[in-house]
């Protein structure tokens, strides 16, 4: 590593040695839980973003990459995130980039919601919507449907099949929503029960964007 903070620019090799030191670093904590509060002198010079060489290697992390380390503190999918358990270099990066320990725990929580989503609804989900699940829970619960609201049901599919664009809560059709409601399902357990994905809007825009970029498929126009 270099001898000296000065504001040379650091070559792609220097910057992933930086960030590997790092996570070198975030190893050797276990072992010096003082390095989630403090580095010596030296490595402040080095880390912080405040001086030259720290300054390209904050800038070297992604939104996404930055919050890696603070969505790997909670605890399950519903967990608060703990900044407390990072390396402290982590917590200078993330108050920099989103303005507040407070701001970057709620990027995470939101990045975590994501994260659950892609992992629920891969790129090619519109192949597996089907109205069979619903109607045959109504069938199962002694809802009796008759043959147009059947058709109803497995035309609503179709079209949302041929979209691949979920809807939004308010975007659902009054008589699908009460249908919903006879078979003893929310808007968005019963939108899930016919393969379609029930996201709120934020995460909606991020999914249209994952969808576009993962698996080729042409998700339309971005509705948010």
């Amino acid at each position: 590593m270099r001898k000296h903070w000065d504001s040379q620019r650091l070559s792609e090799r220097e910057l992933k040695g930086y960030r590997q030191w790092l996570a070198e670093l975030e190893e050797e904590m276990r072992d010096t839980p003082g390095l989630s509060q403090r580095l010596d002198e030296d490595l402040t010079h080095y880390f912080s973003p405040e001086w030259p060489i720290g300054r390209q290697v904050y800038t070297s992390f992604s939104d996404e990459e930055l919050l890696e380390p603070l969505l790997e503190t909670m605890e399950g999918r519903n967990g608060s995130p703990r900044p407390e358990r990072l390396l402290c270099v982590y917590r200078w990066y993330l108050e920099k980039r989103f303005g507040s320990l407070h701001r970057a725990c709620w990027q995470a929580r939101g990045r975590s919601r994501q994260q659950a989503a892609e992992r629920m609804w891969p790129a090619d989900w519109p192949e597996r919507v089907d109205a069979r699940p619903l109607l045959e829970r109504c069938a199962a619960l002694g809802v009796v449907l008759d043959e147009e609201t059947r058709h109803q049901v497995g035309e609503y599919c179709e079209a949302i099949r041929r979209s691949g664009q979920p809807p939004g809560r308010d975007e659902l059709p009054g008589e699908l929503d009460a249908l919903f409601s006879r078979a003893g399902c929310t808007w968005k357990t019963g939108l899930e029960l016919l393969g379609i994905p029930a996201l709120s809007k934020s995460v909606r825009r991020h999914m249209r964007r994952y969808w576009a970029g993962n698996g080729g498929r042409d998700t339309g126009p971005s509705r948010a």
